[in-house]
């Protein structure tokens, strides 16, 4: 293991005395104002975050449910051996999207019974 002195030994070392100075500023900095910030920036950091997932969510549940359909409407005109698991498939992809936007709907109501505040599923869902 090198000592101090010859981590911070020559240009090389320079620079690394310069980089740690420099990320524990940055460190000090977010710091102090990660302290500085209020309960209304968090609520609305926190349901930016909820709106952006649950919208992914969504998209992601009425794509596969489309997907399926056209997986299993496509089955009915694939040969035998592949028909059952094409079927199989599809109807996986329409469940799984459904299981999506039933997760979306009712994740407002989840939000409030986890946290027990109703404060922050009603505001996120305002949003």
């Amino acid at each position: 293991m090198k000592s101090i002195s010859t981590l911070f030994n020559g240009k090389a070392g320079y620079m690394r005395l310069l980089l740690s100075v420099l990320i524990f500023g940055a460190y000090l900095v977010s710091a102090s104002s990660a302290q500085a910030t209020s309960t209304a920036n968090a609520l609305h950091a926190i349901c930016g975050v909820y709106s952006s997932v649950t919208t992914i969510i969504f998209i992601l549940g009425l794509t596969l449910m489309i997907l399926g359909g056209a997986i299993y409407a496509g089955a009915h005109v694939a040969p035998s051996s592949l028909k059952g698991s094409l079927q199989g498939y599809g109807m996986g992809f329409i469940v799984g999207g459904i299981i999506g936007v039933i997760i979306v709907i009712i994740a407002p109501y989840l939000l409030q019974v986890i946290s027990g505040n109703t404060a922050i599923a009603s505001a996120c869902t305002t949003t």
